[in-house]
């Protein structure tokens, strides 16, 4: 009988045992797991980091590039505006596709265009928007009742 409570014991115990390793194993395995995720979160938070630098380089170097385009266009402009519009004109320097002739009868004709229309653009009364009798729906119609 002594064996009996022994083995009955040592039974038990092997239950209690087997429980508890087992729940103990899978507190483990829980672990591993959120271990495993956590060094997993590491290494995309590092390559987020990663593209977002390398993202940042890259939009450096294109707005430098861009202030060079813009400051080589400023030139350019400043550089065109000396030459095609600063540029100091001198009678003697002035091309002339016509003889002096030709260009005083030109410049006289333009002014007698401008006095014939001042004198047509004068007028003596307005135009009427409308006629001056009705028509159209408009237009009374007599009845037979002569009302």
């Amino acid at each position: 009988m002594d064996y009996t409570w022994l083995v009955v014991g040592l039974g038990i115990g092997l239950v209690v045992g087997a429980i508890m390793a087992r729940v103990i194993s899978l507190k483990q395995f829980g672990q591993h797991k959120l271990q495993q995720e956590l060094d997993e979160s590491r290494k995309q938070l590092t390559q987020y980091r990663l593209d977002v630098s390398e993202h940042l380089e890259t939009t450096n170097q294109l707005m430098s590039q861009l202030q060079d385009n813009y400051a080589r266009i400023a030139r350019h402009v400043q550089q065109s505006k000396m030459q095609l519009v600063e540029q100091p004109v001198n009678a003697r320097d002035e091309v002339n596709f016509f003889a002096t002739d030709t260009t005083q009868q030109i410049k006289q004709s333009l002014h007698q265009l401008n006095e014939r229309r001042r004198q047509h653009s004068q007028v003596e009364q307005q135009p009427k928007d409308y006629s001056g009798e009705a028509s159209g729906l408009i237009k009374e119609r007599p009845t037979k009742d002569g009302l």
